[in-house]
Parts: C-alpha cells; sequence; structure tokens
C-alpha cells in the first residue's frame, strides 16, 4: 500500500531549519522502517534524529531533547551508551570521546547527529541514496528488530512484520463546501533565445488549482504562453472515497467528471491519460488499476520531470506535457512484491518522492465482492472512448471478469471488443485464462502463468489469435496469429549486501505469412558505493532484418553533489554511439542550486552546454539558466515557481517552493480543556510544543504558542492516522480524551483536528486476600475500573506484592473491582468495589485497597 512520503513543514520554522530539511525513507533489508523520518542536510553530510533511529532499530537508548542528553545501551548491558552534547562528551561499552559540537544539531524534537558520526556510534552501516530520499541500514550486528522479524518469519510471534496495525480511531470527515479558496502551484517564465539564426522572446504562465467546488474535489490546471496563446485548459470535478461511500447502492470509491483518466484492458486498449468525460469506479484507491497492470499518473508542473523505479531499477523517465499532467501507464506486475518509486525533479533544483507498493498475490477480489469500472470520454485527439469492466471473486482463489470496450481506430472509425476471463490463486501460483471477441468477428484466447522462484518473479503466457486486431496487435496485411510471452523479474544477489535487479522479457510473435518477430529486452541495475548504474538492451528480428541497441545510465547523489550521465548506443546493425550527455549539480549555501550539463549527438557532431542557478527552498522558488550550441544558438530564461494555501484557523498564507496542491494538508489544535466540554473556550489553555504521530510514526512538527501545528503534503485518498504524543506533553498528567483520530485528506483541503487534553488523576492501593483467619498482600489480581455505563474503562493487574497504580484517569465517576471472571475462576469473592471520583483538576486516590477471601470462608 501506499504511504507517500512525508514532507512536514514546522508551524514556526528557523529559516536554517527549513531550508535543508529532507524526508527519508528508511529500510532494513526489504523491510520498510519508516516512510518519513526527518534528516537534515548540511555541508556533505545528512544529520539523522538520534532517538527516533534507536525506536526504529529497537535499541535502548532515551533522549532527551530538551537537554541535549540520551542515554541506554546498544544490545547488551554491558556496552552502556551516554550522550552529552552540551558537555561535549560521549561514553560508550567504558570508553569516552571528546565531541566536536558542529556535527551535532538539538531541535525541540530530537537530537541529530551526522550520518558518520552515528553508524560510528551504532552497530549499523547507514547509506544514503539522496537522489530517492532513502536510507538504508546495513547491520553489523543482529538488532533485536531483527530477532523479532525473523520469530514472526518463522510463525513465533503474532502480526505481519513490520506492518502497521490499524490503531482503530475513530473517522472524522472533512465536509464539502460549495466554494473555498485553493492552493495554487504557479509558474512564470521569460526566455530569449537564438534557433538556426532566428531571434524570438516568450513570456508562460501555468497554475494548477485545487479546492472544493460545488460540493465536489475540483483541480484546475491553466496555462498561457505568447507562442501558443490557446494553450492548456484541464478541470476535474468529482469525489474520492476509500471507504466506497459514493453513489448510494453503487458503493463507488471514485466518482469523476471532467478531464478524466480511463483504463486499459489488456490485449484491448492502453490507458488513455486523459480526456474529456466521466468516471466511476469502485476499485479499492491502494490497489493496482488493474489485475496484473497499473498506471501511475499525476499533476507536473511546467519544467518538471519524473523518474519512475521498479523494485529498485529505473524503467521510466517523462518531462512535463502541455496537459501538465505525467502518465506511466499499464506498468507489468510481478508475483510477489511491486515496489514503485516516483522522483519528482523540478526545473529549480526540487526534489519530491513518492512511493507505491502493491503485493500481486494479495489483490485478488474478495469473496463474493464486486469490482467495477466504468467510464467514456474524448481523448485528447478528440476521440471517443468507453468501457465497462468487472471484476467478481467467485470463492477465496476464483476471480472472474468480463466487459466491454469501444476503442477508437486510425480511420476515425471505432470497434467494440467484449473480454472474458479467469483468475485462479493456489499457493505460489496465479493461472490466467482470458478471451476476447472484436465487433469485426476476431477472436483472441491467451492462457498465462504467474509464480516466484527464489527471488525471480517468472511469468508467462501464449495466446492464439484468429483475424484480431488491436492498439497491441497491429491490422497490417501481415497480422500476428500468435504470441508467445516470457518475463522475469527479480535480484540476483552477489554477497556482501550487494544486489543487482534484473528483467528480462522475450516476446515471439508468429505472423499469418509464417515469419517469425522476436524481441528480446534485457537490464540491470546495480547500486555500489552511492553510484546507481542501469544498462537496459534491446534486440528485435523481423524476417532477416536485425536491431539491437541499448542504453547505460549511471548516477550519484551524496548530500549535496551530483553527478548524473546517460549513452544511447545501437549495436545492430552498425554498432555507433547515438548521444552522451553528462550533468552535475552542487548545492550551495542558503538553499541554491548550480547545475551545469553537456550534451553530445554523434551522428550530427551537435555539442550542447547548459547552466543554471537555482534557488529552491523557502518560500519560493527562483531560478536562471542558459545554454549553448556549436551552432551558435544561444538561450536565456527565467523561471519563478511558489506554491499558495491558508491555514484556515489562523488565516494565515502558507508559500513554497515546493508543489502543495497536489497534497493534502491538517490544522492541528491541542489545548488543555478545563471544563470538558471538548471545545476550546473560556478559561482553556493552549498547549505549546505537542508532538503527533502519523500512521505510526514520528511528525517532526511541533505546536506552537497558540496551540496550532500545520501538517503539510499529507497523502490523498487514503486513511491518514494522526495522534496525539502523550509524551511530548508538559505535564504527565495530562492525556488526551481521544488519542488520535482517522482521516481522509484531499488535495487543496486543509483537514481540521481538535485534540482536547484533559488533567487525569491517579488511584493506588494493595490487595489482599483473608485466608486462615489472616490478612495478607496477594498479587496478580486483575483490577477493573468500570464507568457509569458498567464499561470497562481501564484495567491493571497488581504486582507480587499486591501494589498496583491506576494512571490516566480521566475525570468522572468510577467503580473499582476485582474482575468478576477472575474471581469465578479462582473461587473467590470480594468484600466490596470502591466508589471513585476523579475531579477535573485531576485528584490523586491513595490507598484504595481491595479485599478478597476464598468462598468457603466467606
Amino acid at each position: 500500500m501506499l504511504l507517500p512520503a512525508l514532507a512536514p513543514v514546522a508551524a514556526a520554522p528557523s529559516q536554517q531549519s527549513e531550508a535543508n530539511l529532507v524526508l527519508l525513507e528508511v529500510r532494513l533489508g526489504n523491510q520498510l522502517l519508516s516512510d518519513a523520518v526527518t534528516g537534515y542536510e548540511i555541508g556533505r553530510d545528512v544529520f539523522l534524529p538520534l532517538g527516533e533511529l534507536a525506536r526504529l532499530l529497537t535499541l535502548a537508548i532515551r533522549v532527551v531533547p530538551g537537554e541535549g542528553r540520551a542515554s541506554g545501551f546498544i544490545l547488551s548491558q554491558e556496552r552502556a551508551f551516554s550522550l552529552d552534547v552540551p558537555g561535549r562528551v560521549l561514553d560508550s561499552a567504558g570508553r569516552r570521546e571528546e565531541l566536536d559540537r558542529s556535527q551535532f544539531k538539538l531541535l525541540s524534537d530530537d537530537i541529530y547527529v551526522a550520518s558518520k558520526t552515528l553508524q560510528r556510534w551504532l552497530p549499523v552501516d547507514l547509506e544514503l541514496d539522496m537522489s530517492s530520499l532513502a536510507l538504508k541500514v546495513r547491520p553489523r550486528e543482529q538488532l533485536p528488530l531483527q530477532a523479532r522479524l525473523e520469530r514472526r518469519k518463522h510463525g513465533s510471534a503474532p502480526g505481519a512484520p513490520g506492518g502497521y496495525a490499524d490503531p482503530g480511531y475513530p473517522r472524522l470527515a472533512t465536509p464539502y463546501r460549495l466554494a473555498d479558496l485553493p492552493f495554487i502551484d504557479q509558474t512564470f517564465g521569460l526566455s530569449a533565445s537564438k534557433t538556426d539564426g532566428r531571434r524570438q522572446a516568450d513570456a508562460a504562465y501555468t497554475a494548477y488549482l485545487t479546492t472544493d467546488l460545488l460540493g465536489m474535489e475540483a483541480a484546475l490546471y491553466a496555462s498561457r504562453n505568447r507562442q501558443d496563446p490557446s494553450s492548456g485548459l484541464r478541470l476535474t470535478l468529482g469525489r474520492n472515497d476509500p471507504d466506497a461511500g459514493l453513489l448510494g447502492p453503487l458503493h463507488a470509491r471514485t466518482a469523476l467528471f471532467g478531464s478524466v483518466p480511463l483504463p486499459g484492458v489488456a490485449n484491448i486498449s492502453p490507458s488513455s491519460a486523459t480526456g474529456n468525460g466521466l468516471l466511476v469506479s469502485n476499485r479499492p484507491l491502494n490497489q493496482p488499476t488493474s489485475f496484473d497492470r497499473h498506471t501511475l499518473q499525476g499533476a507536473l508542473p511546467p519544467g518538471w520531470d519524473v523518474e519512475l523505479f521498479y523494485n529498485d531499477a529505473l524503467v521510466g523517465f517523462q518531462q512535463s506535457r502541455p496537459d501538465g499532467k505525467y502518465s506511466f501507464e499499464d506498468q507489468l506486475l510481478a508475483y510477489g512484491p511491486n515496489e514503485f518509486r516516483l522522483v519528482f525533479h523540478g526545473p529549480l533544483g526540487q526534489l519530491r518522492v513518492e512511493r507505491q507498493s502493491f503485493l500481486l498475490e494479495q489483490s485478488a477480489v474478495p469473496r463474493g465482492a464486486l469490482y467495477y469500472d466504468a467510464g467514456a470520454h474524448r481523448d485528447l485527439a478528440g476521440r471517443a472512448r468507453a468501457l465497462a469492466q468487472f471484476e467478481w471473486g467467485v470463492s477465496e482463489r476464483i476471480n472472474a471478469l468480463g466487459g466491454w470496450q469501444r476503442v477508437p481506430l486510425l480511420d476515425g472509425s471505432a470497434r467494440s471488443y467484449a473480454n472474458l476471463g479467469l483468475r485462479a490463486y493456489w499457493n505460489s501460483l496465479i493461472a490466467t485464462a482470458d478471451a476476447a471477441r472484436a465487433d469485426d468477428g476476431g477472436t483472441l484466447a491467451q492462457l498465462g502463468l504467474k509464480t516466484r522462484l527464489g527471488n525471480v518473479a517468472v511469468s508467462a503466457s501464449h495466446a492464439q489469435l484468429d483475424n484480431f486486431s488491436s492498439d497491441f496487435f497491429s491490422q497490417g496485411g501481415d497480422p500476428v496469429r500468435s504470441r508467445d510471452e516470457v518475463r522475469a523479474d527479480g535480484v540476483v544477489a552477489a554477497g556482501g549486501n550487494r544486489f543487482f535487479p534484473v528483467a528480462l522479457q522475450l516476446r515471439h510473435d508468429r505472423l499469418a505469412s509464417s515469419t517469425r518477430k522476436l524481441d528480446v529486452q534485457a537490464r540491470i541495475s546495480a547500486y555500489l558505493d552511492g553510484i546507481a548504474l542501469t544498462n537496459a538492451l534491446r534486440w528485435q528480428k523481423l524476417g532477416s532484418q536485425e536491431l539491437a541497441d541499448g542504453l547505460f545510465q549511471v548516477s550519484r547523489r551524496v548530500a549535496g553533489i551530483g553527478l548524473s550521465g546517460q549513452l544511447q548506443y545501437t549495436l545492430t546493425p552498425n554498432a555507433t554511439l547515438g548521444s552522451a550527455a553528462v550533468s552535475a549539480d552542487y548545492y550551495l549555501n542558503d538553499g541554491y542550486l548550480l547545475n551545469l550539463g553537456l550534451t553530445r549527438t554523434f551522428l550530427d557532431r551537435g555539442l550542447r552546454a547548459t547552466g543554471a542557478l537555482n534557488k529552491s527552498l523557502g518560500s519560493y522558488g527562483l531560478g536562471i539558466n542558459a545554454y549553448y550550441a556549436n551552432r551558435r544558438d544561444y538561450g536565456l530564461g527565467m523561471q519563478f515557481f511558489m506554491a499558495m494555501g491558508l491555514e484556515p484557523r489562523a488565516s494565515r498564507l502558507m508559500l513554497d517552493a515546493q508543489p502543495m496542491a497536489n497534497m493534502g494538508a491538517a490544522s492541528i489544535r491541542v489545548f488543555l480543556d478545563k471544563d470538558l466540554n471538548g471545545i476550546m473556550d473560556g478559561s482553556d489553555e493552549a498547549i505549546a510544543n505537542a508532538g503527533f504521530t502519523v500512521n505510526g510514526a514520528n511528525y517532526a512538527v511541533r505546536t506552537g504558542a497558540s496551540g496550532i501545528a500545520y501538517l503539510a503534503r499529507l497523502p490523498t485518498h487514503q486513511h491518514t492516522d494522526i495522534a496525539l504524543d502523550p509524551g511530548t506533553l508538559d505535564d504527565p498528567q495530562w492525556q488526551p480524551r481521544l488519542p488520535g483520530v482517522r482521516i481522509v485528506p484531499r488535495p487543496g483541503k486543509v483537514s481540521q483536528v481538535e485534540f482536547a487534553v484533559h488533567l487525569t488523576g491517579e488511584i493506588d492501593g494493595t490487595t489482599y486476600l483473608y485466608a486462615n483467619g489472616a490478612r495478607r498482600a496477594i498479587g496478580d489480581l486483575q483490577l477493573e475500573l468500570v464507568d457509569a455505563s458498567r464499561k470497562v474503562v481501564a484495567s491493571i493487574t497488581s504486582a507480587a506484592d499486591g501494589y498496583y497504580v491506576l494512571t490516566g484517569v480521566f475525570p468522572g465517576n468510577y467503580f473499582l473491582r476485582v474482575s468478576p471472571q477472575q474471581l469465578k475462576r479462582l473461587g473467590l469473592t470480594d468484600t466490596g468495589m470502591h466508589m471513585i471520583t476523579i475531579e477535573p483538576d485531576g485528584t490523586v486516590l491513595n490507598g484504595r485497597d481491595l479485599d478478597v477471601r476464598a468462598m468457603d470462608e466467606a
């Protein structure tokens, strides 16, 4: 499931803190530990939070950020750990070390330590991949976390390893409005150039707006430039609900009209990225867009580009388009994990990462459930498309599917198709059977199999065609009669924490003339010492004609310095170099980025040099760029970017150099609720410096003096659990009446959350047993606190000496008793219950003893 990277912005951050903050995904092998750990890029290193990493790695180190101190032990009590940053001393395993203060950053939420220093202290190597904002942990000794995961793997511990357990927080709805102020991502550019002796100047403006309109989500993209005054305009209206609460009995999760995408159908037509029409679907928003294919698409501002990584291998690249979108259609899924990572690069040096993850074997439609997609639109070429597709869970192991699709043809006409299929899930195998028929009588039948052999996912299929043509099968004079495909995706381990993602795809077509067409594609990637390498090869053969070419890519990014290059080449029929490109960027002080590039095309001996200086951090982004080619072509440009949104409580305008319109946000207020009405009023007091968790992970935002915190860039259209962290409250007796809420963020909307904190009470006492005429303390009695509605609101077990202390009791009237079930099981009876009253100012009750005796002595 998708847990996109978060990018929090502090309620009132210092310029220095905001300027170099990064959000890192943390992985231990294939285990995702967190998708959003805060770090700070300072100089040529990244400063990481000691307390948060210790928590993730289950190391017994406790951090006191306000004092700049930490203590505990590493793996065993004999390896004591004591850190005193103000005193500039570290004691670890009996060794004392004097500290360099420049290697630390003390903030209110944690102690941040330079990664190179931190990995000397901890029994792990920390590998930073700044190009994808990832931190990979390589243990040098077995961690407690690894031992626990190993026990879970062998069934000795319950729960899904590393999985986020639903805490059961109540859903807090964010009402739709007829109209609201939008969030805006806007870009303004000026350019002047000379090409082929002709000079020209241009000015362009684009805006992407998201808001509530007419009780729906609204997304508007508009662009205009001098060269094409009729540039782009795209509007989408609708709703998305992961709980399938749309359109009454249809139980839809997606209902959109305006500019909408249409999913594709295997063997018939690929997905259509955008077009004016409508789309209704109840397919879960966190699952693939179809059985074994997934389309990734979204907003992409002008000048941006996006790289698509699949299982750590670079598989796609797109630049911004006139319609302001990117779309990677119908990416094939393999048996086992399918990890997609989108890395967005802005023209002013911005970097953003989104992740989506699927297990194909877990995407089956549940028994008795029916998923559907229905929609129609006119694509960018003005051609009409329509489809209706259904998938039904026949049993736990079998899914059936069927549908209809109408697809435009090149001659302006259209063709309709009907399709049926079965999916069978059995142990580590998925077997498929598909059939399709076109309205001209052409038919297709296909059988397929997907499985996993060790670290390699394998799929194979065979299709028979009878005068069948579609977007995947040419309509020429020599049509395809059969197609065989084999695909393998996996990882080759080389030892020493070295691994190489590999992919191989073979396709064999037999044509009507008995000619054979072969297509082989192979890819291997590696990540070695901070260097990412990918080489892709393609070989095609049709009759006696052959073509072979490839693309080699390399990149390296380490704390402020980035290098990348690519080489395109042809092997057959003639071995030649096509083009080469290299670029470098360097982070300067105060958020400035310098970029230099060089491109060479070998066929025409073209050479092009580029340079840019950008500022992309803070409230805006500004860049100046230039190029010069050896044909005496040149150009100079300037680009300004600013994202804008309104914090609703304080009516404060939020400005940023990073896009925000496509993400959600939350405004959270924390207050001491003295009158216990759940609303901040009267003498209630704002609570400052309160912290939160989002989907179980600590979030680097604290409330300000007004008790308000702003959580930016939350993932949209999916459940997001926000909880108040009681450990960040100043008074240990302060407890939130509601520990957390579940919201569904949506683009351009700020969800407002209230956390009312009460001053809680405390009860202590001792449990006793009357036996043989004597009264003695007894332990292991289960005590229950019962409210006026006879609901058990708290419980505790007395210690071996009979003592108990029950903390965090909210104001109200209660009964304190020994568990009736335990009394019955042990043949005991109690001598009565205590009536308990906790006042709003936090009552502490001592000596509330409880007595039990054997029934035969009662």
